[in-house]
C-alpha cells in the first residue's frame, strides 16, 4: 500500500475538477500497465494505493501518478510548484488478508472521515470503479 501526501496537507482535492484529474492518473497507469491496480482512495489531502508494480517499479509508478497529477492541476488552475510532499509512504502487503483488511481501510477512509455515510457514495474510491481495477484478477 502506497500513500502519497500533498504540501502541508492542503485540501487540493476537495476540489472535483482536481480529484478527477487524480483518478484519471491513476486509472492511466493501470491501462498503460504500469501497476495492477487493487484499490485506491483520493481523499481531500492524500491518496490510498494498492498497487503490483507491472511496468515500472513503485517509486517510478508514484513519480508517474504525482508528476503528471501536478502538472495537470498546476496548468488547469495556473498554478507553480509542487502540489504533493516529496516522497510517499510504502507499505508492504505479504498475504492476502493483509490486502483485503487494507481495501477495506482505504475504501472505508471517507467514511471515517464524517465525509460520506456509506463507502460506496464516495465517487473518488475503487468501490466505485471496481470494473477499472484488476481485483477481480486477484480475488474472487
Amino acid at each position: 500500500m502506497t500513500t502519497a501526501v500533498t504540501v502541508n496537507r492542503k485540501p487540493i482535492f476537495e476540489e472535483p475538477k482536481s480529484a478527477d484529474m487524480v483518478l484519471e492518473t491513476i486509472l492511466f497507469g493501470r491501462k498503460k500497465k504500469w501497476y495492477y491496480l487493487l484499490s485506491f482512495v483520493i481523499m481531500p489531502d492524500h491518496i490510498h494505493l494498492i498497487i503490483i508494480p507491472e511496468d515500472k517499479n513503485v517509486s517510478e509508478c508514484m513519480k508517474s501518478i504525482k508528476g503528471f497529477s501536478a502538472r495537470q492541476i498546476n496548468e488547469t488552475h495556473s498554478n507553480r510548484g509542487s502540489i504533493w510532499q516529496s516522497g510517499f509512504y510504502d507499505y508492504i502487503l505479504d498475504d492476502g488478508e493483509k490486502v483485503l483488511g487494507r481495501i477495506r481501510y482505504i475504501e472505508d477512509n471517507p467514511v471515517r472521515k464524517g465525509i460520506v455515510e456509506h463507502s460506496e457514495g464516495y465517487k473518488y474510491s475503487s468501490i466505485r470503479y471496481r470494473g477499472e481495477t484488476d481485483f477481480g484478477k486477484f480475488f474472487k
